[in-house]
C-alpha cells in the first residue's frame, strides 16, 4: 500500500507529527512493522529518523563546546572524575581522526562530524592535557 491508501486519519496524523519532529519517511510501501522498515532502510543506507548514535554524538559535541566555553581550551584534565567520560570520547575521536589521516577506515568519524568539531575550534592533534 502507498502512504495514504487504506490508512486511517489517525495514522496520517501520527505520521505528520513524526515528520514535524524530524522523522523521514520515504514514499513507497507502508510496512507492517516500523522496526522491520527501519532495519531495511538502514541496510540501504537511508535514515529513518534521528539515530540514537547521532543524538549522543550531538550531546557530546555540546558538552565539549561548553567545556571550552567554561575553561577556554579543550585540554580536558585526566585527573578529574567529572570529565573522564568526555576525555575518553575526545581521545577516541582523535584516534579515529588519525586513522583517517593514515588512510584507514573509520566507521564513526564522518566528514560531517569532523566539520562539527572543527566548527567549535577542536584540534584533533592536541593530545596532552595542559591543565
Amino acid at each position: 500500500r502507498q502512504r495514504g491508501e487504506d490508512i486511517s486519519i489517525l495514522m496520517d496524523t501520527q505520521l505528520s507529527e513524526l515528520e514535524k519532529i524530524g522523522y523521514e519517511f520515504h514514499h513507497g510501501h507502508v510496512q507492517n512493522s516500523q522496526k522491520s522498515n527501519e532495519n531495511r532502510m538502514r541496510k540501504r543506507g537511508q535514515r529513518f529518523g534521528p539515530d540514537r548514535d547521532d543524538l549522543r554524538w550531538n550531546q557530546r559535541v555540546e558538552e565539549l563546546r561548553k567545556f571550552k566555553e567554561k575553561h577556554g581550551h579543550f585540554s580536558i584534565p585526566s585527573n578529574t572524575e567529572a570529565y573522564n567520560s568526555l576525555l575518553h570520547w575526545v581521545r577516541n575521536n582523535q584516534n579515529h581522526y588519525n586513522m583517517l589521516e593514515k588512510g584507514e577506515k573509520s566507521s564513526r568519524l564522518t566528514s560531517e562530524r569532523i566539520s562539527q568539531l572543527a566548527a567549535i575550534g577542536f584540534d584533533f592533534n592536541e593530545r596532552r592535557s595542559k591543565h
